[in-house]
């Protein structure tokens, strides 16, 4: 796990002019016992053969270091939200570094201050830098571009190389799994209920994004208010002994839900089943008034990587549907740009057709 020492250093001292907050020497080692603690979980995360339960940098670092920041703090009677402002002039600085460079940084650094007790040896670290640079030399021609998402509108792109989610998300679903009829996308800013033919081709839809509830973004909300990863929403939810009804609709008032049920003495595993059920039920009115669900079905976006999500969209499957094949590729989250790139394949083909024809004499 890669922190960025000068900014985490310059971040902590400005913290430590506060007149009431730490000293320097008192921060300093403050910031030496989160990392320690932080090094110990790299090694679990990134070693050879671990398995993460995220992707995301952001999630997999970020709700490491709030859990232990937020245990040091109330051991050090220090408030909470210093330590994460800290992080968070930090990690940007982290995410904004070019890949290549820092890819190549750690190559000669042979990952030997990256994680403590583990370095990389030479003939691994060749092996490495040969497989990336076999990578960079792989020759690429562009032959089309499809753009789609919120701001195609705005791509400087011929009009018929311009595709929605919608179309995307039918298309790549049914390349994923031909036999789609229904396709679920919950994504981090809106919902999409798609019925395709045996082609890929969207025959109906209905989509949710006037309001935050129901997808991605909601998640990240409540994860927000519980101190957790998003990724961790999921697996404590699937630990829950009896569901929670969660009355409110609106992701402002569900989170004031979610504080006053805790307040009562609900077990969080219990709330996190509930607010999970209680997405997948507007998803399911979606789906109704898209045409139901027909077999076979598919679930993507990044919220198909939610166990307790899945969990929730097989049950009320069932009792509305009946049994239905429920399809989950491991890669859902790039089933728009899939569809995207099938589209961009599709047009290059077409007009590899139509300039054959014109050549042809007549």
């Amino acid at each position: 796990m890669h922190v960025d020492s000068q900014h985490t250093l310059e971040a902590r001292e400005r913290v430590a002019d506060r007149p009431d907050g730490p000293s320097t020497r008192a921060l300093g080692e403050i910031f030496d016992e989160l990392f320690a603690g932080l090094r110990e979980q790299a090694l679990e995360l990134f070693a050879p053969g671990a398995r993460r339960r995220s992707d995301f940098f952001r999630d997999v670092a970020g709700s490491g270091y709030m859990a232990l920041a937020e245990q040091i703090a109330r051991r050090h009677e220090i408030e909470y939200e210093l330590l994460l402002g800290v992080y968070d002039k930090a990690i940007i600085h982290v995410e904004a570094q070019v890949p290549s460079t820092w890819l190549h940084e750690m190559l000669e650094r042979g990952l030997r201050r990256t994680l403590a007790g583990w370095s990389l040896a030479d003939d691994l670290k060749a092996a490495l830098e040969a497989d990336v640079q076999r990578v960079i030399d792989v020759p690429l021609e562009e032959v089309a571009t499809v753009g789609t998402g919120y701001g195609r509108a705005r791509l400087p792109f011929p009009r018929e190389m311009i595709r929605s989610e919608i179309l995307c998300h039918g298309l790549g679903a049914h390349a994923t799994f031909p036999r789609t009829r229904t396709v679920l996308d919950i994504g981090g800013q809106d919902t999409k209920a798609i019925q395709v033919d045996d082609r890929g081709i969207v025959t109906s839809f209905q989509m949710n994004d006037r309001c935050a509830a129901g997808c991605g973004r909601y998640l990240g909300y409540i994860a927000d208010e519980m101190n957790l990863g998003l990724h961790q929403l999921g697996p404590l939810a699937c630990e829950a002994k009896r569901t929670v009804r969660i009355n409110s609709t609106c992701t402002v008032f569900a989170g004031a839900e979610l504080r006053e049920r805790l307040s009562l003495g609900e077990r969080r595993e219990d709330i996190l089943a509930g607010l999970h059920r209680s997405i997948i039920l507007r998803a399911m009115s979606l789906l109704a008034r898209s045409g139901g669900v027909e077999d076979e079905f598919t679930f993507t976006g990044g919220v198909a990587n939610n166990p307790a999500a899945v969990q929730a969209l097989r049950s009320l499957i069932g009792e509305n549907y009946g049994e239905r094949t429920l399809n989950i590729s491991p890669n859902s989250i790039y089933t728009g740009a899939l569809g995207a790139a099938l589209f961009a394949h599709r047009e290059w083909r077409q007009k590899g057709a139509r300039d054959a024809a014109r050549e042809v004499p007549a």
